[in-house]
């Protein structure tokens, strides 16, 4: 079996994504529990490839098990410091050096960004068209999310405006359910994406009001599977399917819970939660 080709995934496709567990697990152990139930592909945090770095040893390691289970290594994230009114900050360009080397090693298909963005919203749009002008050298599509209350790129309006000015082929939206949520919490958000430009989605469920003051530390303990929570996931996947969304599935559940419990077992209720999702709104 050979490693899965992270470029022609698509909707029938299934990402675990890397914040569905702690730290504290290896790149390996989370491709063979993602494959073990159905996922196409998995997710890498740059503060994974650091540790990985430091031994590279594991990181053939890691191409094997990839290949042995023949599922790709989709997704990268996470850069910021991009969108500054002169050039990027040296700390971006040094995780974009790691980027550009993941995705030249493992052929991923995306990259993802956040703000905040400083100066005008036409100075960050030319930072963003300048980090996707870097990005097309290796082929990489880039995914701006909106993230509520961590970051000025608060909801789709603002990340919308940003891609639509930087007008660039391989820049578009990353959506993630939980931060539709907490920003606007309206469907309609989703039919004003620019039509093929959502470039990945995020899945994941939780309580409609924060258990946390803290955004950061809510949004990374307390997701559950799609159909454990509160939100509006059947309408969401339903508007998704509607618009006829290309890019795959991903599922990104950071949760207290989950990472304590085996990873085989976190990776089964995400698919299993996401896959009755897809049925419900499939049929309602």
């Amino acid at each position: 079996m050979a490693i899965k080709d992270a470029k022609k995934l698509g909707p029938q496709d299934f990402i675990w994504d890397y914040f569905c567990r702690g730290p504290q697990d290896s790149m390996i152990a989370r491709v063979r529990a993602a494959s073990a139930v159905g996922f196409s592909g998995v997710g890498m945090h740059l503060g994974a490839w650091i540790k990985l770095s430091e031994n590279p040893v594991q990181i053939e390691e890691l191409e094997q098990v990839l290949d042995e289970c023949g599922i790709a290594l989709a997704n990268i994230e996470t850069l910021r410091g991009w969108a500054s009114p002169s050039a990027p900050s040296e700390k971006c360009l040094s995780q974009e050096n790691m980027v550009w080397e993941i995705a030249k090693r493992f052929q991923c298909r995306y990259v993802q960004v956040i703000g905040d963005y400083t100066g005008t919203i036409e100075e960050a749009a030319e930072g963003f068209g300048s980090l996707c002008d870097r990005a097309s050298e290796y082929g990489l599509l880039v995914g701006l999310e909106p993230v509520p209350e961590m970051t000025n790129i608060k909801d789709f309006s603002v990340a919308i405006e940003i891609i639509e000015r930087a007008d660039r082929e391989n820049g578009g939206i990353c959506f993630d359910s939980w931060h539709l949520t907490r920003s606007t919490n309206q469907i309609a958000d989703i039919r004003r994406i620019p039509e093929g430009k959502i470039f990945a989605t995020q899945w994941n469920d939780g309580p409609l009001q924060k258990t946390f003051d803290d955004y950061y530390t809510d949004t990374l303990s307390t997701r559950v599977p799609p159909g454990k929570g509160e939100f509006q996931l059947v309408a969401m996947m339903k508007t998704i399917l509607e618009i006829d969304c290309q890019a795959p599935i991903g599922l990104e559940i950071p949760s207290t819970d989950l990472w304590a419990m085996p990873i085989e077992s976190a990776a089964e209720l995400g698919m299993k939660g996401m896959r009755e999702l897809l049925a419900k709104a499939k049929t309602s």
